[in-house]
């Protein structure tokens, strides 16, 4: 069965592979999905979410689940400001990018996995910046489960990605990836080493999804 999470659909792959659509198919998709995720720092599925960003005094404040669709409230302090205060117009919206239009975000920063009103304060203070919004594409996976909320809208770079390392990861299985050579009498095999720093078992997919990777201050 589909997960919102997947990038792309097990029967595409399957169809690649040559193979029935199994539950196999279907778990090495969610898994390539998830490892292009974990790469790129970022879920890509459309949801409504309230995150607590890093602020650093700065006007601008990064969120993680770009494009940013719609900003439902921003909270600072426990007081929820007017919606003239910050926008997301423009290139803002597609960076994940959410602008204060006077002043700057209050001093928040990530310590130990906390929110921190201060970069030097270890005291967790999750309330300084909240921010609930829309945001991220519709992927394969969601359509699947209810093509109510298609269409799909995530790029076709990253579905393309996503079905390279589902292919690679079915391929893969119960063989060790870092062998690259077998032999028995007549036969012979090898098998294709991963790079120095790939995290994907596909090097194609690699560099399809390499520009969505989220930088952001840690």
């Amino acid at each position: 069965m589909a997960r919102p999470i997947d990038l792309c659909l097990a029967e595409t792959v399957a169809a690649d592979l040559g193979v029935p659509a199994d539950p196999h198919v279907e778990r090495c998709v969610s898994s390539a999905s998830g490892a292009i995720a974990a790469l790129c720092g970022r879920d890509f599925a459309r949801a409504t979410v309230t995150e607590f960003p890093v602020g650093y005094g700065r006007p601008y404040v990064l969120l993680s689940r770009p494009p940013l669709v719609e900003v439902i409230r921003v909270v600072e302090g426990g007081e929820m400001l007017d919606t003239t205060a910050y926008t997301i117009a423009g290139d803002l919206a597609a960076g994940g990018l959410l602008y204060r239009l006077a002043g700057v975000w209050p001093a928040t920063a990530h310590v130990g996995g906390l929110v921190t009103l201060t970069v030097d304060s270890h005291q967790g203070h999750p309330g300084a910046l909240a921010v609930t919004y829309t945001g991220g594409w519709v992927t394969p996976g969601q359509v699947a489960l209810d093509a109510t909320t298609g269409p799909v809208t995530l790029p076709a770079e990253l579905e393309e990605a996503a079905i390279l390392e589902a292919c690679a990861l079915y391929r893969g299985r119960g063989r060790d990836a870092d062998v690259s050579g077998e032999s028995l009498g007549d036969w012979s095999v090898s098998y294709r080493e991963r790079s120095a720093g790939q995290r994907l078992a596909s090097p194609r997919a690699e560099l399809l999804v390499t520009p969505h990777i989220l930088r952001r201050a840690s």
